[in-house]
């Protein structure tokens, strides 16, 4: 693919969602006041650009937005500010590198996120100019992401995946404008007394929001569903998905759908009413892409389904359709570094591959401490970012599959699990705001196709 465009995936309708009309996508955060500041705090180290020249394109880049709502943005000089703006080379220290002139131009995270926005400092950045890249219409595109919009489906719109070189006289779409007041309102004349309140996170038929609530009074929590049982004791029995791409939690007899950030409304549910013959306090769950099979497994037995559909002639013994896998499991998972089953069980994990005989090679069980995780591993499941994460009880790692390590990030990991998984209240030990799981970037390729390596830590030898 050779076309410019916005790195992230696109939230745009499917299967019934797609019949509906093209529009907007809001990504279901969006920020509680209408004042925003602003820093640049690094700037381009190349001298193509003045920093006066690039202080006017991001002025210009948060005005076009200011113009449709009652926001304001502020740039501060010093002090506490909600958008951090920086042109970084390579890995810079959230977990998301650059790639070098082509490829990633800039990411910016949602407001749930903190707001900020880096560009890579190795492109060629320009102003009203077909050369290069335009800053000002990347910048646009990024803040557009920093307050709450996810891509569109409207090839002229601003949000639109595709970067399609210098447009003079740039101008926010109607549909980038129906989005950014579907979440700001609209603009009210100054000289009124009492504007309109702003609409909260407005219900939106196209919004298929993809890690988190914020431990101030300056975003608005997410829409959660009852998550008091997590977030009084965040462990549970196992966390994955189903072939239909949706993201469970269970927890003794109840069960929860996740969202981007928190629960779903309606949850929980009783495990017993939409998983039949599924007994409570189960151990670990995986789902098998290759005959889109969930199994899910306790005690030395293992039941199967096909998204909420339980398969006849369950439950079996695990030593039947898992051989040389140990009964009470921990956790069970697909790994994205070679598309294997992974168990793990107290300090040991087993590699599981059903087209092999043995499914399981002689050299397993092997220790945990190959993966850089603690005992005590009780799910791990490959997000919609194709990052993995292992959660203990309270806490939470991402392992970067391609590096065969965990990640780094600001803070660092591990990370608690109520805040960012469950809506759950910070305890303020630490900023979700600026832990983030997920960035929106725009980019001059997509990463389809990209090959994840075949290896594993301590399992070189297998290629």
């Amino acid at each position: 693919m050779n076309t410019p465009r916005c790195g992230v995936g696109d939230q745009i309708g499917h299967g019934a969602n797609a019949r509906r009309k093209k529009r907007y996508a809001l990504q279901g955060s969006r920020w509680s006041r209408d004042v925003l500041t602003y820093r640049i705090t690094k700037y381009p180290s190349t001298d193509r650009l003045s920093k006066s020249e690039v202080d006017s394109q991001i002025k210009e880049g948060f005005t076009l937005w200011e113009r449709q709502t009652n926001l304001k943005f502020e740039e501060k000089s010093s002090g506490s500010i909600h958008i951090e703006i920086r042109f970084e080379k390579r890995e810079h220290g959230d977990g998301d590198p650059f790639d070098g002139a082509g490829g990633t131009l800039a990411h910016a995270y949602f407001p749930q996120f903190g707001g900020d926005a880096h560009f890579d400092d190795e492109e060629f950045w320009t102003i009203d100019s077909f050369r290069g890249t335009n800053l000002l219409q990347t910048a646009a595109h990024e803040f557009g992401h920093s307050l709450g919009l996810s891509h569109s489906d409207v090839r002229d719109a601003l949000m639109a995946p595709f970067y399609r070189g210098w447009i003079p006289n740039l101008e926010l779409h109607p549909d980038d404008i129906a989005a950014i007041q579907a979440l700001y309102g609209t603009k009210t004349k100054e000289e009124d007394e009492n504007p309109p309140r702003t609409p909260g996170n407005t219900d939106n038929d196209d919004d298929d929001d993809e890690n988190e609530d914020d431990n101030n009074d300056e975003r608005d929590p997410p829409s959660n569903g009852d998550n008091e049982d997590l977030c009084d004791d965040t462990g549970f029995d196992t966390i994955f998905s189903t072939t239909d791409g949706t993201f469970y939690v269970f927890k003794g007899s109840n069960y929860w759908k996740l969202t981007d950030d928190s629960v779903e409304r309606g949850y929980p549910r009783k495990i017993a009413d939409d998983w039949s013959g599924l007994p409570d306090n189960v151990d670990a769950a995986v789902t098998w892409p290759a005959n889109k099979k969930t199994y899910i497994f306790k005690g030395s037995e293992y039941w199967r389904f096909e998204n909420q559909e339980a398969d006849s002639g369950y439950p079996k013994r695990i030593s039947e359709g898992f051989e040389d896998i140990p009964n009470d499991v921990d956790a069970a998972f697909i790994w994205g570094g070679n598309g294997k089953i992974y168990f793990f069980k107290n300090n040991e994990y087993w590699k599981f591959d059903p087209t092999k005989r043995p499914p399981v090679r002689s050299v397993y069980p092997r220790p945990l401490s190959n993966w850089e995780l603690p005992n005590g591993v009780v799910g791990a499941i490959q997000w919609s970012n194709k990052y993995t994460y292992f959660f203990t009880r309270d806490s939470y790692y991402r392992f970067n599959d391609r590096r065969f390590s965990l990640d780094r990030g600001e803070p660092g990991f591990p990370r608690k699990t109520g805040p960012w998984w469950f809506g759950c209240p910070s305890d303020g030990s630490f900023s979700p705001a600026q832990a983030k799981k997920e960035a929106a970037s725009i980019s001059l390729f997509d990463d389809e196709g990209d090959e994840l390596l075949d290896v594993v830590p301590g399992d070189e030898d297998k290629k």
